[in-house]
């Protein structure tokens, strides 16, 4: 299994945008969603819209995610916004499962098992019963950026991922070399928040300006930019 990001193989130099999906119906009442379901909330549609136009001015090659409804809507809408074609899922952009606390509160959850919350608050959600592996989610993120490179390299210049805050804290890990970190988040990520990535092989030998035999430059333009 690959064990960091392969932006040493890109032929040209891409933006990957990432976008935290709209409030959901879930979000609003504070539910622990995990693989469960939840539609947009009107707010999260006003959400997605402002994100939509947020990035109506760039070029736009593929937008990619998530299959939960949630993400999927979101995408639906930016899609829309930017007048690019229907969003594909890409099932790894899936959010973490949340195991016995998936439809509960936090607050519930404290008080169903203090003790195991505590737990909770300490190692994150591998002392949750059922809940994903650090290594499970950290091996999706590599999938997913293995597929934004092959795309990158099919000609796309610009991607779009519609995600979720779990899965996206290790996306944006996997790029920092930060694997070991616990899962508590160390980005926010507010609903609909933009965060974008620029990356391009430093082999290429066409920009004398980048640093030399480091496989690739990358740098986060920006993290959880929210739109509205």
């Amino acid at each position: 299994m690959i064990d960091r990001p392969r932006f040493g193989d890109l032929e040209h130099k891409t933006r990957f945008t990432f976008v935290r999906h709209g409030e959901s119906e879930a979000n609003k009442r504070n539910i622990i969603q995990g693989h469960s379901d939840s539609p947009l909330s009107e707010t999260g549609k006003e959400h997605a819209h402002a994100a939509g136009q947020r990035l109506s001015g760039t070029e736009i090659d593929l937008v990619f995610t998530s299959p939960l409804s949630r993400s999927h809507e979101t995408a639906k809408i930016i899609a829309r916004e930017i007048g690019t074609s229907a969003p594909q899922i890409l099932e790894e952009l899936i959010e973490l499962n949340t195991g016995a606390y998936s439809g509960q509160s936090l607050h519930d959850s404290s008080q169903e098992d203090p003790e195991g919350f505590k737990s909770f608050l300490i190692h994150s959600w591998e002392m949750v019963d059922g809940a994903e592996s650090r290594e499970s989610i950290l091996a999706r993120a590599l999938i997913v950026w293995d597929r934004l490179i092959s795309e990158a390299n099919g000609g796309r210049r610009h991607i779009v991922c519609v995600t979720h805050g779990g899965v996206l804290q290790w996306i944006i890990k996997a790029t920092i070399g930060a694997p070991d970190q616990r899962w508590m988040p160390i980005f926010g990520m507010a609903n609909c928040g933009i965060s974008t990535f620029h990356a391009e092989s430093t082999s290429l030998g066409h920009d004398e300006t980048l640093p030399p035999n480091t496989g690739f430059f990358g740098s986060w333009e920006q993290i959880n930019s929210v739109p509205y």
